[in-house]
């Protein structure tokens, strides 16, 4: 490799990268802006990769699935020439990349370039593996803690691009691993107390994996908090009986006994490595409120001071007298008080559409505090106990600004004694003060000197010394308040050329009403700035102005101005708006309103009713279209309600498109089941259920699910009705609440009959089984399948046929049916080779396989393997073949092949590795344990059983995780391992999986 050389010259390490929690990028100790989820999606696909390169096929595969757009290559190549700018500035521009090189017609990150977190935990986890099997325990918790300390949250958190990649769900699955391991090292040196806080995220993450539960339980114990373990224990037993109808199994109930054989707090959590910095820039030019910010210095804790309970302040007031800017300015002045960081949320109160709700706002918080996506409560119950737990040993600052009343609030307050709140609100907050303590601070109008201070610094001291009358008497008649005079201020700078005194006459004879008012009324003050700035627009603009009063959302995007105005000038007038501070922008070509000004624009609009509708039309179908198009590219395979608006233009990244509208489309979906038209809360609702299944967004996921339903309601129509219900209940198995999943399935699949809608009832048959089989309950499962099986059949869809014929197959199977497995399979086998899908005949051709092999027909199931693998390998795919691969490898054990079946065993490993599919790989884990027993290498046997073990009961796929322990107790001769895969098999009802482990517990016995 000649040409290589020059790659191997000494780089120091100036980059560093964390992949495990949200990306971030550091060059020379400064963070770095990555920019758009598209950019760093490339970006983490390449870390990922592990130095390897990936080919542009690979990553635009990755990034748009099969339906890419034309342009992918070019949108792929300006990613990562932009991604080579941020991470080399000083590379000169015709030189080749250090860091980022392109590799045989692809791109790669060079790991010895940069310094990239998850080879330094994996290598702790290794070092601490060594320890633990040369029995230093205490040395092996240490590392297992460091490493877990490491670890942010979950793998690439801020990319919802990549939350169902592949090697994404198998660094999830390693983490589980991870935390197990450290929770049992750290109990085995007597450290429960130590390991609490992490125990109970790896319960929570996992409510229905005993062993996760069981570990806590022990941990409480062992804590000296035995009524806490209790209730854990009652807990889960009653979770165990609700969702799965089963009761625990040997491991938690050893637990439990040896709690009953036989003080409190929990330990303070981990402060987060990353501190969350939410506030908002400083306001320009703040003047004055010396008395307000002096009671608010009271409040804050001294450098050093112990802090007692949780302080809180109101700041109150009239619309426009600068309660978010004392606010942000005073955090500003304080926030190296708070070294555990500062949190703010503007709560919309007055904003003209839906305030926040405490859900929204506690996720937004806990997201900041590093709580994976995946692990985000869905109740706002929950998610505030959660976020109390997390700050009670905290120094923080939490700014709530905008607040509608004090039930807004209370779930927001934090616990600890170390927390300081500021809240701002109109309303007096009369049950914040009489029921939490809180001071409140009044705030009114500046006071003449402290306006005329604030004009200066706005406008230049010598402007307004020139003009000192005039410049006074424009405080005057804007009322002091701050928000008038900051508008003033803005229109004079402007028009250098106006002076002061010519300011000062437009506002006097602005407004007629001016002289019938009552001196200093500040919502006429307001209104007169306002209407001198709308006034010096152009017509069109003013238009724009108007129009923008109609947006349900906080902030708008110039492509949605557009189509609301049917301009193509949008984004030059929304500048013009911005300018004039009649809309802020507040991120690249996105804009929202002060809640003010909203207000007068919706007091402006002048359009007649027939406008009006044609705009928001516009918008809606927009916004439909939109979502219609990304759901074609993203997840084609999902059922959704056909639209009856035309196809529009694709967005160019459409899973980029989704996350940055998904606050508009979830604002337009509760605008809509409020106001109408209702179908377009509904067909938003059921085509964004796709991406939330992929993106696991599920705050947003039930807002839009909701407004669905209650549209849905309020019309009668049936199918959409049927839709929002099988919505809510994806969410509730995606959450792993099976007893509500299962309870709105079977709601949406009553409706989808009344409805006559069979495709509907085929689909939401076939979730529902998936639910019962994932949980254990396979009678139930088989039923649903067979039912759904029987539609497809009515429908005539071949396709749908062959799924439900294959997984009444599998079902067959884990029952100990191999003949009916078998006769499913072949069946399967005919309809997928009549519409000529290679995947789906590969696939049940394995399955065939290993079903002939259990019924002791060996040589026919080498055959059939054999055609099976051969298919998935010219298919691509590797996870079919890493499967199949194993089960040859089984095959080839029983034919006496035993060097045959140690290389499938190792290359079936390797490939499942590769794939990152945790259970893959514990299956492949299973096989090789196997050829081991069978070729009489016990420990390395014992080995892999155990590993296997691991990772199949973090993913909870209990089938695999029996045969394990069978195999386990083979080699071991444990009796208590052959009677858990005894009751685990009976409690699921794996019938031929039950007779193999009664068989092993009375070998052991007779042993």
């Amino acid at each position: 490799m000649c040409g290589a050389e020059g790659l191997a010259t000494f780089l120091p390490v100036a980059v560093r990268i964390q992949v495990l929690g949200s990306l971030r990028v550091w060059l020379a100790g400064a963070e770095v802006d990555l920019g758009p989820p598209g950019r760093r999606a490339v970006l983490g696909l390449l870390v990922l990769a592990g130095g390897e390169a990936m080919s542009k096929q690979e990553l635009v595969d990755a990034l748009w699935g099969d339906r890419p757009p034309r342009s992918a290559v070019n949108v792929l190549q300006t990613h990562v020439k932009h991604l080579r700018r941020l991470l080399e500035p000083g590379r000169p521009s015709r030189s080749g990349s250090d860091i980022l090189p392109h590799v045989g017609g692809g791109y790669a990150v060079r790991w010895d370039a940069v310094e990239i977190d998850l080879p330094h935990v994996r290598g702790l986890v290794a070092e601490a593996n060594d320890a633990q099997r040369d029995g230093e325990t205490g040395r092996a918790a240490s590392l297992f803690g460091e490493a877990v300390r490491r670890w942010h949250g979950r793998p690439l958190a801020d990319v919802p691009l990549l939350a169902t990649h592949p090697k994404v769900l198998a660094l999830l699955a390693e983490r589980r691993a991870l935390l197990a391991r450290y929770g049992d090292a750290m109990l085995a040196i007597g450290a429960a107390d130590e390991v609490l806080t992490e125990l109970v995220e790896a319960a929570a993450d996992q409510p229905l994996d005993e062993p996760a539960q069981a570990r806590l339980l022990r941990a409480y114990h062992r804590a000296g908090q035995r009524a806490t373990a209790f209730r854990l224990y009652q807990d889960v037993r009653e979770r165990l009986l609700e969702e799965l109808g089963v009761e625990p199994g040997p491991e938690l109930v050893a637990a439990h006994t040896a709690l009953l054989e036989d003080g409190e707090p929990l330990p303070s959590p981990r402060p987060a490595t990353r501190v969350p910095r939410q506030l908002p820039a400083e306001p320009p030019g703040f003047t004055g409120r010396a008395t307000e910010l002096s009671i608010l210095d009271e409040l804050a804790p001294r450098p050093g001071g112990s802090g007692g309970a949780v302080a809180l302040a109101a700041v109150t007031g009239t619309a426009g007298a600068g309660k978010t800017a004392l606010a942000v300015h005073w955090a500003h002045r304080v926030k190296d008080r708070f070294p555990d960081g500062q949190f703010y949320a503007n709560l919309r109160g007055h904003s003209g559409g839906a305030p926040a709700t405490a859900l929204e706002v506690l996720t937004r918080f806990l997201a900041a505090l590093e709580i994976p996506a995946e692990r985000l409560p869905a109740d706002t119950e929950t998610a505030s106990a959660l976020y109390r737990t997390l700050m009670t040993d905290r120094k923080a600052l939490v700014v709530l600004d905008n607040a509608v009343d004090v039930e807004q609030v209370r779930p927001l307050l934090p616990a600890g004694p170390g927390c300081l709140v500021l809240v701002t609100a109109r309303d007096r907050m009369a049950g914040l003060v009489a029921f939490h303590g809180a001071r409140r601070i009044t705030l009114g109008v500046l006071d003449p000197g402290e306006a005329l201070e604030l004009l200066a610094r706005l406008l230049g001291a010598e402007r307004v010394r020139a003009e000192h009358e005039a410049a006074v008497e424009v405080t005057g008649l804007c009322a002091y308040l701050p928000l008038a005079l900051r508008i003033a201020a803005a229109n004079l700078a402007d028009d250098p050329g106006n002076g002061i005194e010519d300011y000062a006459i437009e506002l006097r004879k602005g407004n007629p009403l001016a002289a019938l008012a009552v001196p200093g009324d500040e919502q006429i003050a307001v209104r007169t700035a306002f209407d001198l700035s709308y006034a010096a627009l152009p017509a069109e603009t003013r238009r724009l102005f108007r129009l923008l009063s109609l947006v349900p959302g906080n902030d708008i995007g110039v492509e949605a101005v557009e189509i609301l105005t049917g301009s193509d000038q949008a984004g030059r007038m929304l500048d013009m708006l911005a300018g004039a501070h009649l809309v802020e922008q507040h991120a690249p070509d996105r804009y929202h309103f002060h809640d003010l000004l909203r207000r007068y624009a919706a007091d402006r609009l002048q359009e007649s009713p027939a406008e009006i509708g044609s705009a928001r039309r516009r918008l809606h179908e927009w916004y439909l279209r939109g979502v219609d198009a990304a759901a074609k590219l993203l997840y084609p395979h999902m059922f959704r309600i056909p639209l009856a608006v035309p196809d529009g233009p694709v967005p160019a990244a459409p899973a980029e498109w989704l996350e940055t509208e998904l606050g508009s489309l979830a604002a337009v979906a509760g605008d809509a089941a409020r106001t109408g038209p209702l179908s377009v809360a509904w067909l938003l609702s059921d085509a964004l259920r796709g991406y939330f299944w992929m993106s696991s967004r599920q705050v947003e996921w039930r807002a839009t699910a909701e407004a669905a339903s209650s549209a849905a309601e309020e019309d009668g129509d049936l199918r959409a009705r049927a839709s929002a219900r099988f919505s809510l209940a994806d969410l509730g198995f995606r959450q792993g609440r099976y007893r509500k999943a299962v309870r709105d399935y079977t709601g949406a699949l009553v409706l989808a009959r009344r409805a006559g809608w069979v495709e509907a009832q085929a689909a939401v048959l076939g979730n529902l089984g998936c639910v019962y089989w994932q949980s254990g309950r396979l009678p139930a499962a088989a039923a649903r399948f067979s039912r759904g099986l029987e539609l497809s059949r009515r429908a005539g869809t071949p396709a749908g046929e062959a799924v439900a014929l294959g997984n009444l197959g599998l079902v067959q199977w884990e029952m100990g049916d191999l003949a009916g497995a078998a006769g499913h399979y072949v069946q399967a086998l005919r309809r997928y080779r009549g519409i000529g899908s290679r995947y789906g005949e590969a696939i049940n051709l394995a399955n065939l396989g290993q079903t002939q092999h259990a019924r002791g027909r060996v040589t026919e199931a080498a055959g059939l393997l054999a055609k099976g693998l051969a298919l998935h390998r010219d298919a691509g795919n590797r996870a079919g073949e890493a499967e199949t691969l194993g089960r040859l490898a089984s095959v080839y054990c029983d034919l006496g092949r035993r060097s045959d079946a140690l290389d499938h065993a190792r290359e079936g490993l390797r490939l499942a590795r590769e794939t990152g599919e945790p259970r893959g790989e514990g299956e492949a884990l299973v096989a090789l344990a196997r050829v081991h027993q069978r070729s009489g290498h016990r420990q390395e046997a014992v080995r892999r059983y155990r590993q296997a073990l691991v990772l199949l009961r973090e993913t909870g796929d209990r089938y695999p995780e029996v045969d394990a322990l069978i195999g386990l107790a083979g080699v071991t001769g444990d009796l208590g391992q052959a009677r858990q895969a005894l009751a685990l098999a009976d409690q699921a009802g794996y019938h031929a999986l039950r007779r193999q482990a009664s068989a092993a517990v009375e070998s052991i016995r007779r042993a």
